[in-house]
């Protein structure tokens, strides 16, 4: 049997059908962490599915026994929040279908809102468009638009947004009358 990095190794680069075949073979790794050093460490099949979009591979690891609110992590945490780390709106709304907490901490207090706001490693400029239908999706499931962050910062979703000049998600959270932290 191969293993789970394997696996995201096929999701991150986008061979979706070949992971797919390979998770129909082995279904155990739909549970499965990968244990390699670094930042993305005890990330699962289903966090790089949602971070990648990959809706029908993020249906059939949920339906394997991935946990939608799984924390194992040490980037994000939650596959919500790299979802949405990602402008990735259709995984986003897949995984609040299928049960995911939509104020579940992140990492450091913040939740999948801030993730969306802070808009990745491209700041929302990537795709806007996707950062926002993100912010739309996890507000109408009920995220908590100003709830601040532990730490030092304490840190709004508004305050992330206009600090990585995420113009778009910082218009979402205006209209949803986000607060920024005092």
């Amino acid at each position: 049997m191969k293993d789970v990095d394997t696996l995201i190794e096929l999701i991150r680069d986008r061979r979706i059908p070949e992971a797919l075949n390979m998770l129909n073979a082995s279904p155990t790794l739909a549970t499965s962490h990968s244990d390699r050093a670094g930042q993305l460490h005890g990330a699962s099949p289903l966090h790089w599915a949602a971070h990648h979009n990959a809706v029908e591979l993020c249906e059939r690891l949920i339906e394997l026994g991935a946990n939608v609110n799984d924390s194992a992590g040490d980037w994000w945490l939650t596959p919500l929040a790299w979802a949405a780390d990602a402008g990735s709106a259709e995984a986003v709304d897949l995984l609040l279908r299928r049960g995911a907490d939509v104020n579940q901490d992140a990492i450091v207090g913040t939740t999948a809102l801030h993730a969306a706001a802070m808009g990745g490693s491209t700041r929302g400029a990537r795709d806007p468009e996707a950062y926002r239908r993100t912010a739309e999706i996890l507000i109408a499931c009920g995220a908590d638009v100003s709830r601040p962050a532990r730490g030092d910062r304490r840190q709004t979703p508004l305050d992330d947004a206009l600090a990585n000049n995420n113009d778009a998600v910082a218009a979402v959270l205006r209209k949803h009358a986000a607060r920024v932290s005092k």
